[in-house]
């Protein structure tokens, strides 16, 4: 009798193979219900990290053009998928020999794309705003060395769920960066809680 009240015991006390694939098979479930949601967030974790570091680039820049008393341009280089500075020491509006390159640049990581509302693919028309324009059409800002920079504008990226950021310089004279996003049904780009009329533009992901 006494045997076989262990025997009972340890069977109570443990899982059946039954129980175990139950378990397997509900944390199965769970994991593929919350896959889309978890790679969503990490799309959108790439994305704002990269408008974030294409800021403090521009601030980089910013802070060299006052330093050395020169205009400091920051371009985007298809070649490399990334953002890169430099002060234009010869003032030639071009990176040449003379040249400083700032140390650090900008990689824009997988699912991440520089490209606009509306462009069929990466680095498009859309992709810059205002600093393209003509007359004289450049890659993105110049900074002068009194910290102004030349004209509004803003660099746009674009995840994998159709979320844009543009990274904007709205107020030449100070050079103040500001991040927003796109509003598709409004076709504008706004900071996070910018009210506008009777409209609070709170931030929404896809």
């Amino acid at each position: 009798m006494r045997a076989a009240r262990r025997r009972t015991s340890t069977r109570q006390a443990g899982f059946t193979l039954i129980e175990s694939l139950v378990v397997v098979a509900v944390i199965g479930i769970l994991v593929l219900i919350s896959a889309p949601a978890f790679l969503k967030m990490i799309n959108r974790f790439k994305l704002t990290g990269t408008t974030r570091e294409v800021t403090s680039l521009m601030q980089a820049a910013r802070q060299e053009a006052i330093k050395m008393n020169a205009p400091a341009h920051v371009n985007y280089d298809a070649t490399s998928n990334s953002f890169f500075a430099f002060v234009d020491l010869d003032r030639d509006q071009v990176l040449s020999a003379a040249d400083r390159i700032l140390a650090a640049r900008t990689p824009i990581p997988k699912k991440v794309e520089f490209r606009g509302p509306g462009d069929a693919g990466v680095n498009g028309a859309n992709a810059i705003d205002g600093w393209d324009d003509p007359p004289t059409a450049r890659l993105g800002p110049v900074f002068n060395p009194d910290g102004s920079v030349d004209r509004a504008g803003s660099f746009r990226l674009k995840d994998s769920n159709d979320n844009f950021l543009e990274v904007r310089i709205e107020i030449p004279a100070t050079g103040r960066m500001v991040l927003r996003k796109y509003f598709p049904d409004e076709s504008a780009f706004f900071m996070n809680g910018e009210k506008v009329g009777s409209v609070d533009h709170k931030w929404v992901w896809y």
